[in-house]
């Protein structure tokens, strides 16, 4: 299925990057310029009297009641992720107060969260824009999640419009893993093993250092750790937020049975190639006619490394979410170089029934 609209560039693979695998490998390599951390860091009180950690950009230019942008990275990403980085420094070169926040378990939360990261945990997000409300109650907030982070972002705007009305008028979720039972599934699927090796490499070191220096640590106490995602969500993480078992964690925190409810214009940017979350889900997914989705035929997960492009970098995505967050203006130094308009790949998908779950 084609869908064509104005809205966007469509993206062109930078050459000898066009399959799926190079896109997502290679954007850990070209990870762009790393400027030099400047944030100002904060300890945000979650509802359940657990913490986390955020990290504050705020331009010279910015006054109170200028846009925030509140950015949440992917499962095992933090604040310094290279597109965080990236996607945060062009925000704010446009004027745009970020807040980039370290998900329980990663980043400078690691130590500070005595729980871990719920893959649906929007109860966390309303308490970073409460926090983020009583910094400017004045400001317009804008969400920008990356893969778990874009599920997160989703659910929220979903299942707690009311709560996210009053501040939130525009949202941006790339390579959002909308149902991850069937995520799951195919992580463990041939040819993507690799993906799941990290993240279960990564799980399980950070899960060693916090049980070392975490006091109070919420830990189902399993050794040895499991080798494969599902076992791991399974026998630790699904228990350590109550749930029965994987299963019924992944059904819950899926972002999928939401999407028909959001009310806040949200632009999903999904690859049609993406090793990590099949496309076919969003192709099922009923959609608000307040969702756009923006899919490239290229671009992998979280990659989107372009060639031809009149951007200021090859950093497709980047630019992207600059361009669909609303009031956002061109920084001063790439004035003149503004977003094309060509046609982009993108769509609604035809509606479907879901059942409604509910948030442990």
């Amino acid at each position: 299925m084609t869908f064509l609209s104005e809205s966007f560039p469509k993206f062109h693979p930078k050459r000898g990057m066009v399959s799926c695998h190079t896109q997502t490998l290679g954007a850990y390599v070209l990870r762009g310029r790393r400027p030099e951390y400047s944030a100002n860091s904060s300890i945000v009180d979650l509802f359940d009297g657990d913490r986390l950690v955020v990290h504050d950009d705020r331009p010279e230019s910015w006054i109170t009641g200028d846009r925030i942008a509140i950015l949440l990275h992917g499962l095992c990403g933090f604040h310094g992720s290279p597109y965080v980085v990236r996607t945060a420094g062009k925000l704010n070169r446009a004027g745009i107060r970020t807040i980039r926040v370290d998900m329980r378990g990663f980043g400078d939360s690691t130590f500070v969260s005595k729980n871990h990261l719920h893959g649906g945990g929007s109860q966390d997000l309303l308490s970073v824009l409460r926090f983020v409300g009583r910094l400017s109650p004045l400001s317009s907030v804008s969400l920008v999640g990356f893969s778990i982070g874009g599920n997160i972002v989703l659910r929220t705007l979903g299942k707690w419009n009311s709560e996210v009305a009053p501040m939130v008028d525009s949202a941006v979720a790339v390579c959002p893993p909308i149902n991850l039972v069937e995520c799951s599934k195919n992580l463990g699927g041939h040819g993507n093993r690799l993906y799941e090796s990290y993240f279960v490499r990564r799980m399980t070191q950070q899960l060693f250092a916090r049980r070392r220096q975490v006091k109070g640590l919420v830990d189902p106490g399993v050794y040895p750790l499991p080798k494969r995602l599902i076992h791991f969500d399974d026998q630790l993480t699904a228990q350590a937020w109550g749930y029965s078992g994987a299963l019924d964690y992944y059904r819950d925190a899926s972002s999928a049975p939401w999407l028909s409810k959001i009310q806040v214009p949200t632009v999903i940017i999904a690859a049609q190639d993406d090793p990590v979350i099949p496309f076919w889900m969003f192709k099922e997914a009923e959609l608000s006619d307040k969702v756009e989705l923006v899919a490239p035929e290229h671009g992998g997960h979280l990659g989107f490394i372009a060639g031809k492009t009149k951007d200021p970098d090859r950093h497709w995505m980047d630019w992207r979410i600059c361009q669909a967050i609303d009031q956002v203006k061109v920084a001063p130094e790439i004035a003149g170089r503004r977003f094309r308009t060509d046609p982009a790949v993108t769509g609604r998908n035809p509606r479907h029934s879901s059942s409604t779950v509910s948030y442990r």
